[in-house]
């Protein structure tokens, strides 16, 4: 009980303070600096009216005139109840744009952790079995540059030479799952959804599997070289049972708290992806937020990329004793 009330205090206490960041970065920051967000959603003149006129009814409407203690108590009950106002760009419900997107993006992340993982542990264990040797350094050598890859130059080359030169996947989510201008259903809809989001799924597999792979790898390597491993060695048990029973069974715990960080921050890291297949995703939504300086649209995409982070580290957090019977709840 402890521990779970242990884990839970430390979640709760770390979005209280994302929370208040981002009130300071959204609200204080353009109060010190007297920025207002409305002056760059109102025209020279409209209807006869001076800009200043404008500028006050906008200010009026979203709050932006008001002390910011109050703003600050708004803020956080709007927060805890999820009623994040309006979008300045898009004069919709902020909550309604998210949850249009939330799904889009989910068929790009969850898919992507599932074959990257995959691919982690059968790559971590064929390095780990040949520590030391060319295949080793090899698998090593390029999970580490998947790293360094910067995903919209990858992208860029992966959607003109699959797309536009060999044509094997469609460039563009609207001419996917429509035909002669008509809009697909059923089975049909789907698949050709699929089909479209089978190259950026396997993009984020690539560029997402490295750092899985060497933690697998380099834990497996550590464990080899224990007193324990040395012990079963010495006593003639089979090496193939002594890795995958012994060894891969532990080194595999730390891909899997891995495993719940990044499905929390690629929901965030997909945005150079979702740019450049053009999917209408949480990413590009926090990149036009980002443009037009949609304030409301801003702070609601932080705080809900932000709370799905924390909730599935707590989860993360009350699984691990589970899966390591070395740990237990104090």
């Amino acid at each position: 009980m402890n521990y779970l009330v242990k884990r839970i205090v430390e979640r709760v206490v770390l979005l209280f303070a994302i929370i208040n960041f981002n009130f300071f970065l959204f609200q204080v920051l353009p109060a010190i600096y007297n920025i207002n967000p409305a002056q760059l959603y109102v025209p020279p003149t409209y209807r006869g009216l001076p800009r200043s006129v404008l500028v006050q009814g906008l200010d009026a409407r979203f709050g932006l005139n008001q002390p910011l203690d109050v703003r600050y108590v708004k803020y956080i009950i709007a927060l805890l109840t999820f009623h994040f106002g309006v979008s300045f760009h898009y004069q919709s419900p902020v909550f309604d744009l998210i949850a249009q997107r939330f799904p889009v993006t989910a068929l790009l992340v969850v898919p992507s952790l599932i074959l990257s993982t995959l691919l982690a542990i059968g790559l971590g264990i064929y390095s780990a079995a040949r520590n030391g040797k060319l295949g080793d350094s090899v698998n090593s050598f390029f999970a580490i540059l998947t790293y360094f890859i910067p995903a919209f130059w990858l992208g860029a080359i992966v959607v003109y030479y699959f797309g536009f030169q060999l044509g094997w996947f469609p460039t563009n989510i609207a001419d996917a799952i429509t035909r002669n201008g008509v809009a697909l259903s059923g089975a049909a809809y789907w698949l050709n959804l699929m089909k479209f989001l089978t190259l950026p799924i396997l993009l984020i597999t690539v560029l997402s599997y490295g750092v899985r792979m060497i933690l697998l790898r380099n834990q497996s390597v550590d464990l080899n070289n224990s007193n324990f491993i040395v012990n079963l060695k010495a006593r003639g048990i089979n090496e193939k049972k002594i890795l995958y029973k012994h060894i891969v069974r532990n080194a595999v715990l730390p891909v899997f708290t891995r495993v719940g960080i990044d499905l929390a921050f690629l929901f965030a890291g997909v945005v150079f992806v979702e740019d450049i297949f053009n999917i209408p995703g949480l990413g590009r939504l926090l990149v036009t937020a980002a443009e037009t300086l949609d304030i409301p649209l801003l702070s609601a995409d932080f705080y809900i990329i932000s709370l799905f982070a924390i909730v599935v580290l707590l989860i993360m957090d009350l699984l691990y004793p589970l899966i390591d019977p070395r740990v237990r709840y104090e």
